[in-house]
This record gives C-alpha cells, sequence and structure tokens, in this order.
C-alpha cells in the first residue's frame, strides 16, 4: 500500500503552548501567594506584606501577567519579557512571511490573549480602578538588539504605562545586548528589589 506524506510547511510558532505556559506560570504565583503564608507561618506568627516578582524571557512574560493579574504582586522585574503577546508573536510570524490568522492563529486563542495580555487593559489611565498597574513598582530590562524577544514589541506600552504617584517605573535598554540576562541586569535586580521592598 502507497501513501503519501505529508509534510507541513508552517513554522511551528507554538501560540497556544506557549500561552499556556505563560498564563499557567502566572497562576502558579497566585497559587503560591494564596498558600505561601500558611506554609511559612503555620501559626501566624508573621505575616507578608510584600509581594515581588522576577521573571526571565518566558518568565519575563509571566512578571508582566503577575503584575496586571495579581493585585498583591506589588513589585516586578520582567527581564527581556513583553507585556504584548500578539505583537510578539506578529514579529515573529513576519519572520517566516506569516501573517496572525487561522489555523495559526485561531479566534479562541485570540479572544483568549486579549483578555489576559496586559496590552489589553487600561495601562494609560491614572484611575486604580481601571489600571491593574498603578502603584505598582516596575523595572523593565531589555536588550536593544535582542531579536528574540525584540523591544520594540514592548516599547509603546513601557512608554505609555502609567503606575501613579506611590508607583515607580524604571526602564533600561541595553545597547549591543541580545536576547540574553547578564550580570548587570541581575545586579540592577538585586538593588531594585532592596529599594522597593526592604
Amino acid at each position: 500500500m502507497g501513501g503519501t506524506k505529508v509534510i507541513d510547511t508552517i513554522p511551528d510558532m507554538r501560540l497556544t503552548c506557549t500561552l499556556s505556559n505563560l498564563v499557567g506560570t502566572t497562576r502558579d504565583i497566585t497559587f503560591l501567594t494564596d498558600l505561601l503564608p500558611s506554609y511559612l507561618f503555620p501559626n501566624g506568627e508573621n505575616m507578608i506584606v510584600d509581594w515581588g516578582v522576577v521573571g526571565i524571557s518566558l518568565g519575563g512574560h509571566s512578571a508582566w501577567l503577575s503584575l496586571c493579574h495579581d493585585a498583591r504582586i506589588r513589585v516586578g522585574v520582567p527581564i527581556i519579557g513583553c507585556p504584548n503577546y500578539l505583537e510578539l508573536m506578529a514579529h515573529r510570524a513576519g519572520q517566516h512571511g506569516l501573517s496572525l490568522e487561522p489555523p495559526l492563529l485561531p479566534g479562541s486563542l485570540r479572544q483568549l490573549i486579549q483578555q489576559e495580555d496586559p496590552v489589553y487593559k487600561d495601562y494609560k489611565s491614572l484611575d486604580p480602578e481601571k489600571n491593574p498597574f498603578i502603584g505598582k513598582k516596575v523595572l523593565v530590562l531589555s536588550g536593544k538588539e535582542d531579536v528574540l524577544v525584540p523591544w520594540s514589541a514592548s516599547q509603546e506600552f513601557v512608554d505609555k504605562l502609567e503606575v501613579g504617584e506611590d508607583g515607580e517605573k524604571r526602564v533600561h535598554v541595553i545597547n549591543g545586548l541580545g536576547h540574553q540576562c547578564t550580570e548587570e541586569m541581575q545586579d540592577e535586580t538585586y538593588t531594585f528589589l532592596r529599594e522597593m521592598m526592604l
């Protein structure tokens, strides 16, 4: 018996898998935030008052999501992460001459992205009832030459992000740096966390 070998010529963009990892990680962070106090302090001897998140690459994307969706997460350091998943995926699809249309990007997945992604929140507003980032302290670290998570996919969001008077927004885009977390970024993260949380 003969058969026909079918070769999928569309690059595996893994849009659904990647988003499930990001959203799943974000929900895990919320789950840990819910349960960690009872594990660490079963007798109520201490109370955790400040929560923060640091993430690199995919973890950086999840850091943005945690800052957006969990009001308890007040401090965040997304390192080479992106708050605009569709813009990032459009960049990657464009590298292969593709557009973000079904079947590459099913309508149901687009709807989920628009529900979850920070860029679809009212992040420019100074109203804390509308903007989940008001009062948050955010350090954004990126490489200017990053081709995997290009700064251009994040820049508009980060530039226009409002954190309010009680918030803090610092941005460092490092010239000549690609998709990597350097010792300099680690030092900046440590300094920022000390200033904001201790």
